[in-house]
């Protein structure tokens, strides 16, 4: 039944405009991950803190537990399930690995769907609607453009509403223990508690036992490959956790009451920061490590210096100007 409902939709994109396909595969695109994450983080630098915050860990969660899921299941593309599928080229690209479930839908649904949980209210209506649409554009485009199943997309979406809910019940016992509690060690235990669920599931995605498939001397997904993304996962989560820990401890910047101009300086010096801790992470530890712990390290290093550093240079930079207009 998947399979006839992915080649009506291919007759169905072959029959319509091009323009059509090009939509949905720009649309695709924004759910590949990197422009998600800096929406977070813009919002957590110059919008609003808590619902940025909430966005980031969202996303985080659920990267890991889709990661997980991937190198559990091994389900291959649609393709290589059935030939009549032809993907479309606009997607294809950013189709690579095992195709359950859907990682642009689980993290189209992870930040908007924290962006709309976070608005819901009476004069936010139209966003919440807005993101609720393009959620389930998302996951409907995966789908238009041959890359991934209705399953793949339906558990995709599932996994993100459950990370949006993790999220919420992490922020919840925080504040729960700062209400009560000032002062207590709830955030460290916290932090270590998400490093050792990270360490266990990339323990797991490199012991557990891969399928090995050829077609034509060729393998269809290397194992190893798909482990990067694990890495990644984990890299993503330790660096936000910890990022987090730091900021709340020793730097507690703030979002309310910024000018146009306050905004614009910290979406600018945030990027820089960002960049910057890649880059060096990269040059830095390139010699001296392999390709999978080099992308753990590096996306710990880029989201810690998002998370913690950045919003400290924006602290000491507003606080020099204040000076300056004393």
């Amino acid at each position: 039944m998947d399979i006839a409902y992915l080649l009506a939709l291919q007759n169905l994109r072959q029959a319509l405009p091009h323009a059509v396909e090009q939509f949905f595969g720009a649309l695709s695109f924004i759910g590949e991950g990197p422009l998600l994450v800096a929406a977070a983080l813009i919002v957590y630098w110059c919008v609003d803190k808590r619902t940025g915050l909430f966005a980031l860990f969202a996303m985080g969660m659920g990267n890991l537990v889709n990661q997980l899921i991937k190198n559990t299941a091994c389900i291959y593309r649609p393709w290589i399930r059935d030939a009549a599928i032809v993907p479309s080229s606009y997607a294809i690209d950013g189709a690579t690995g095992y195709s359950f479930p859907s990682g642009h839908t689980c993290a189209t649904t992870s930040v908007m769907g924290s962006f709309a949980w976070e608005a819901r209210g009476g004069k936010h209506r139209g966003f919440v609607a807005f993101c609720i649409v393009f959620i389930l554009l998302m996951g409907f485009s995966r789908n238009f453009l041959g890359v991934h199943t209705p399953q793949d997309v339906l558990v995709g979406l599932a996994v993100g509403i459950a990370a949006i809910a993790g999220s919420q019940a992490f922020f919840a016992m925080i504040d729960r223990a700062d209400g009560t509690r000032p002062g207590h060690r709830r955030d460290v235990a916290a932090v270590v508690i998400i490093w050792v669920v990270c360490a266990a599931q990339l323990a797991f995605v490199m012991l557990k036992p891969y399928p090995y498939d050829f077609v034509d001397g060729v393998l269809l997904v290397d194992p190893l490959v798909m482990q990067k993304g694990s890495f990644q996962a984990t890299g993503i989560l330790c660096g936000l956790s910890l990022g987090w820990l730091h900021e709340r401890r020793f730097v507690g910047f703030s979002t309310e009451g910024l000018a146009l101009r306050e905004r614009v300086m910290r979406g600018v010096v945030g990027a820089l920061v960002a960049i910057a801790f890649l880059v060096v992470a990269r040059l830095a530890l390139a010699p001296v490590l392999a390709a999978d712990p080099l992308s753990l390290a590096e996306m710990l290093s880029c989201t810690f210096g998002s998370v913690f550093v950045a919003p400290a240079a924006f602290v000491r930079i507003e606080a020099r100007r204040s000076r300056q207009l004393a």
